[in-house]
C-alpha cells in the first residue's frame, strides 16, 4: 500500500512539473547566445503597441461609477470608512485623519465634469504628447525583457520613463490653466508611467514563483543561470539614484539575487510566525509570498511580503474567498482618492502624506500578486486568474491571461 501511495505521489509531482514546464514555456521565452548561454528571459506579451486609451477609459468609467453611487447612496461615506476603518480601529484610531482624507478625497470628485475634462482639447494635447514620448522610452528599454542575466547593470542604466514623467508634468503646467484639467492630467501622467513600469515587476514575481518551486532544469536553465536570473530580477528593482546598490549587485552577481530572495523569504516566514495569533487556521504555504489562512471565519490568502498599509504591519490580505470583490473595490477607491486629494484645500505636504497612505494599501501588494497569479496559472484555475487580473487594475497588461 505504501509503495502504491509513494508511486502515486511521485506521479503527481512529475505531472505537476511537466505542466509547470509547459506553462512556463508558453509564457516566457529564453534567448541564448552562440555559446548557448542564457542572455535574456522575455515575456512576449509585454511587447505590444502602447496606447494610453485603455487607462483613460478605465478611469472615466470608474469616476462616473463612483459619482453615481454618491448620488444614489445616503451611506456612501460610511461604506468608504468601513472599507478602510477596520485597519485603523485595530490601532485604536477609528477616527483617523487619514480615513477622513480618503472620504473627503472621494467627495471632491463628485462634482467633476468627467466628460468635459477628458474631451478638453488642451487635455488631449498634453496626453498625446506624453503618449508619444513614453512610447519612445518604452521602445528603448524593450518591455518584453524581464531578466538579463548576462548584464549586471542592464535595468539600472535604463531608468528613463521617470524622466518622461518629469517632462510631461512641466509641460502640463505650462499648457493647462483649468485646475480640474491640470490635476486630472497630472494624475494620469504619473499613474500611466507607474502602471507601465509595474507590468515588468508583476511578471518578474511570476517568474520567481517558477524559480522557487520547480527545478531549474525543468525550466531550461542551469543552476548558475537561474542564480543570475534571480540577480537580474532584483537588480531591476534598484532605484535610479542608488548607485551604491548597483555596484554591490555587480560585485556579487552570482549570489546577489538568491541572497535577496532568501532574505525576504525568511522575513516573510517570521512575519507569519509573529502574526499567527490572528489566524484560527494556518493552511498551505503557496510560495515565498503567499499563505492560505482562516481569519475572522473567512478563508483568505495573505501576502507575507507586504504590510497591510503604512500604519499596519500585519500581512496584507490578497484575497477573501467569501468576499472576492472586496480587495478590488478597496483598491479602486484608494486609487481614485489619490486623484481626489489633489482637489482638497490642504498644504502640499499634508496631501503628500495622505496620498502615500492611500498608496500604501495597494501599490506594492498588487505587484507581488504576480507570484500568486503564477500559482493559479500552474493550477489551471482560470477563475482565480480572472479575479486576480481584476484586482490588478492594470489595463496595460492586456495579455496577462494566455489563451
Amino acid at each position: 500500500m505504501m509503495k502504491k501511495i509513494s508511486c502515486l505521489l511521485a506521479l503527481l509531482l512529475f505531472s505537476s512539473q511537466v505542466f509547470a514546464s509547459a506553462t512556463f514555456e508558453k509564457r516566457f521565452k529564453i534567448t541564448r547566445d552562440d555559446q548557448g548561454r542564457v542572455v535574456s528571459v522575455k515575456e512576449p506579451g509585454l511587447n505590444i503597441s502602447f496606447s494610453i486609451a485603455p487607462y483613460l477609459e478605465q478611469i472615466k468609467e470608474n469616476l462616473k461609477y463612483e459619482q453615481a453611487l454618491m448620488k444614489q447612496k445616503g451611506d456612501y461615506d460610511l461604506e468608504i470608512e468601513e472599507l478602510i476603518a477596520p485597519d485603523a480601529m485595530e490601532k485604536g484610531d477609528a477616527n483617523s485623519e487619514n480615513i477622513a482624507y480618503v472620504v473627503r478625497s472621494m467627495r471632491a470628485l463628485e462634482q467633476i465634469d468627467v466628460d468635459a475634462v477628458f474631451s478638453s482639447p488642451e487635455f488631449k494635447n498634453v496626453i498625446s504628447a506624453y503618449e508619444k514620448k513614453l512610447s519612445d522610452a518604452i521602445s528603448y528599454i524593450d518591455p518584453s525583457i524581464i531578466a538579463k542575466p548576462n548584464n549586471s547593470r542592464f535595468f539600472y542604466k535604463r531608468h528613463v520613463t521617470y524622466q518622461v514623467v518629469t517632462w510631461a508634468l512641466n509641460f502640463a503646467k505650462k499648457r493647462l490653466s483649468s485646475i480640474p484639467i491640470l490635476n486630472t492630467a497630472s494624475y494620469v501622467l504619473v499613474e500611466v508611467e507607474r502602471m507601465v513600469r509595474e507590468r515588468r515587476l508583476y511578471h518578474q514575481n511570476m517568474l520567481l514563483h517558477y524559480l522557487e518551486l520547480f527545478p531549474e532544469g525543468e525550466l531550461g536553465f542551469t543552476k548558475a543561470e537561474a542564480d543570475e536570473i534571480f540577480s537580474s530580477i532584483y537588480e531591476s528593482q534598484i532605484p535610479w539614484y542608488a548607485k551604491w546598490e548597483s555596484d554591490a549587485a555587480a560585485a556579487n552577481w552570482h549570489s546577489y539575487g538568491t541572497n535577496k530572495f532568501y532574505t525576504s523569504f525568511r522575513a516573510a516566514t517570521s512575519k507569519l510566525r509573529a502574526n499567527r495569533m490572528r489566524y484560527s487556521s494556518i493552511d498551505e504555504r503557496i510560495n515565498f509570498a503567499f499563505q492560505e489562512v482562516v481569519a475572522d471565519g473567512q478563508d483568505q490568502i495573505v501576502n507575507l511580503m507586504n504590510n497591510d498599509s503604512m500604519f499596519n504591519a500585519k500581512p496584507a490580505v490578497a484575497y477573501i474567498k467569501s468576499e472576492p470583490h472586496k480587495v478590488r473595490r478597496k483598491r479602486m477607491i484608494l486609487q481614485l482618492a489619490g486623484l481626489g486629494v489633489s482637489f482638497l484645500p490642504l498644504p502640499d505636504f499634508i496631501k503628500n502624506i495622505a496620498a502615500s497612505y492611500m498608496k500604501s494599501f495597494y501599490e506594492d501588494q498588487k505587484i507581488t500578486e504576480g507570484a500568486l497569479f503564477a500559482h493559479f496559472e500552474v493550477q489551471e484555475d482560470r477563475e482565480m486568474m480572472l479575479e486576480l487580473k481584476k484586482q490588478y487594475l492594470n489595463p496595460f497588461d492586456r495579455t496577462l491571461i494566455l489563451e
